[in-house]
């Protein structure tokens, strides 16, 4: 799984973008050096406008940096709960899939 800082270049300048339309209460509860490393980080001559979002076409890493940014930082405590335990049933489900796929017990069956 990917995370904040091996992102394409390009979501980084989407991803800022979107986010220079948060409120300054907002925008302050991201730390200045993520700021600072997604500016250094974006693909300055990437032209990203927003109106791209309303046709939802944005790059699957900004949705990425999108997540991990809200979880993160901007998630109240309650949405933080919520959002574990949805990652919880997730990664159990793939679990579950992966031994089912390679259950040992199967495996020389067919």
């Amino acid at each position: 799984m990917k995370d904040l800082y091996h992102l394409n270049p390009k979501a980084y300048k989407e991803g800022y973008e979107i986010l220079s339309l948060l409120s300054e209460i907002e925008k302050r509860k991201i730390p200045s050096e993520i700021w600072k490393f997604i500016k250094e980080n974006m693909d300055l001559t990437y032209e990203f406008s927003i109106e791209q979002i309303d046709k939802g076409v944005l790059l699957d890493d900004t949705n990425i940096l999108l997540a991990i940014l809200y979880k993160t930082y901007l998630a109240t405590e309650e949405e933080k709960v919520i959002i574990k335990a949805k990652e919880r049933v997730v990664e159990k489900r793939k679990q579950l899939e992966a031994y089912q796929k390679y259950n040992p017990n199967n495996l020389f069956k067919n």
